[in-house]
């Protein structure tokens, strides 16, 4: 276990390289993630791997630590009772959220006990289809009712905290009124909290068009520690980042993607791939972690499609700064 807690580190100034994709990265090694998805919706994704392939899971958060992560986040994305749900484990959440948490943390103590474990909470994502349907749909705060979406990250972020986790990441969240439920639930249990707002855009708004102005408002008595920027492409990220650096005078980072597309005929494409043809090679992607530093972004990885090898890119970046 790190000394420092993270938010001391990132008061202090410091940056940290986070991980790359996990889901993604765990579909490229063989691993079925796509239980429960149909052509219009994601399913339970990969938290029933962390019962069916924990070795699989291990290994992932290992290459990253090896690749120079700072900073894994546990294979707990969508492992809640909403999305296990529809495959018959919406019971059964806490067993596969505290193996989640058990993985992640043997896997640090094991190559780097100073690197740090994110739990990470994805909001339920009720209405969300794939890219494509529904352009504004409802929050989760709308579908399910702000007390019940609290008490989801407050339950999952209690395992994940009784497994050792050293902070919690509430992420791929679009809508301002998700993500002040998320860090009022997640927060109860005891550790810092840090946010993951999805697929902002070139004209630098969030997604579905409201302002950073805004989320930074809504958040201002929350005690969020970070904000970061996820789930978007390089592009969007370099052009959102400092519109939140204007807007909130906390820690900011980046975890960007660069065009995954499962391996399955979803939203009517039938990839192969997870994987695609795209400029963000590790190298590509490396120098967008350098212009997002000379941002202000204290933490930077990847998300979806991201791999070890752009990690290790990122680790030369920050050690050259």
């Amino acid at each position: 276990m790190p000394e420092q807690n993270i938010a001391h580190r990132l008061a202090a100034g410091h940056r940290l390289l986070m991980d790359g994709g996990t889901g993604s990265e765990l579909q490229r090694r063989g691993i079925d993630v796509l239980q429960g998805s149909t052509a219009q919706r994601l399913g339970a994704w990969s938290g029933p791997a962390n019962i069916d392939a924990p070795d699989a899971v291990s290994e992932v958060h290992r290459d990253y630590l090896k690749a120079g992560a700072d900073i894994i986040i546990s294979n707990s994305f969508w492992t809640n009772r909403h999305r296990l749900a529809p495959i018959g484990l919406g019971d059964e959440w806490e067993r596969y959220a505290r193996a989640a948490g058990r993985i992640a943390v043997e896997a640090r103590d094991d190559l780097n006990p100073g690197a740090y474990v994110a739990g990470g909470i994805a909001t339920p994502c009720i209405e969300i289809g794939l890219p494509g349907g529904e352009r504004n749909p409802r929050s989760d705060s709308e579908s399910l009712g702000r007390a019940e979406v609290e008490r989801m990250f407050f339950e999952v972020a209690r395992v994940l905290a009784d497994e050792g986790v050293d902070f919690i990441l509430t992420e791929y969240i679009g809508h301002i009124d998700d993500a002040v439920a998320a860090i009022r639930g997640a927060s109860e249990a005891g550790l810092p909290v840090l946010l993951g707002m999805r697929h902002v855009t070139v004209g630098g708004t969030l997604q579905y068009g409201t302002s950073f102005d805004d989320l930074a408002s809504a958040l201002a008595e929350s005690g969020v520690t970070a904000i970061l920027l996820m789930c978007s492409q390089p592009e969007e990220v370099s052009a959102s980042l400092p519109v939140l650096r204007d807007a909130f005078d906390g820690p900011i980072g980046a975890y960007s993607q660069i065009g995954y597309q499962p391996i399955a005929p979803l939203g009517g494409l039938d990839s192969k791939d997870p994987l695609p043809e795209t400029e963000n090679d590790p190298a590509r992607l490396a120098e967008f972690a350098s212009d997002w530093q000379s941002m202000g972004a204290q933490i930077i990885g990847g998300c979806c499609a991201t791999t070890p090898a752009h990690i290790r890119a990122m680790r030369g970046i920050l050690d050259d700064a």
